[in-house]
């Protein structure tokens, strides 16, 4: 039997030689892999979005005072922080940080492979670069096993 060359490794979890691709939690023959390539995964901003909401709503309340002092009261909030000089420092804060955790979030890149099984990322990442270089071996690793034939 064939000694397998490793054409690529990041040195934990992914591995690929001439006739597999070997992740941290599966191993793929290249031969099943009938197609490959780069997929530009969705982000998901929602959860920034939602506390922005929270903290401009809660900012807006000291402007405007549309939540009344009794609501406080109801939850056992002292009604000395249902106050304008308190309610607006507090609403802007929770507003940047929501403005933050939207404006930080990256991008993240995936391996996409499609197997008899259908379509899976098998590798997912932040750094585009990284996807890259697999998908290179994996090109090297199917070409070198055409070549073989």
């Amino acid at each position: 039997m064939e000694q397998n060359k490793f054409l690529y490794s990041d040195g934990k979890e992914v591995f690929v030689t001439q006739s597999t691709l070997q992740t941290k939690k599966k191993l793929y023959r290249l031969k099943g892999i009938t197609d490959f390539g780069l997929s530009v995964l969705k982000l998901n901003r929602i959860p920034g979005l939602v506390v922005f909401i929270i903290g401009a709503v809660i900012a807006a309340n000291g402007y405007l005072y549309f939540i009344p002092a009794s609501f406080f009261e109801f939850l056992s909030i002292p009604t000395a922080y249902s106050q304008s000089n308190v309610l607006i420092p507090i609403g802007i804060s929770i507003a940047v940080i929501g403005l933050a955790l939207m404006l930080l979030i990256r991008k993240r890149y995936a391996v996409r492979i499609e197997t008899a099984e259908g379509q899976k990322d098998a590798v997912v990442s932040k750094r585009k670069e990284y996807v890259y270089q697999i998908l290179s071996a994996m090109r090297r690793g199917k070409t070198s096993a055409a070549s073989r034939r």
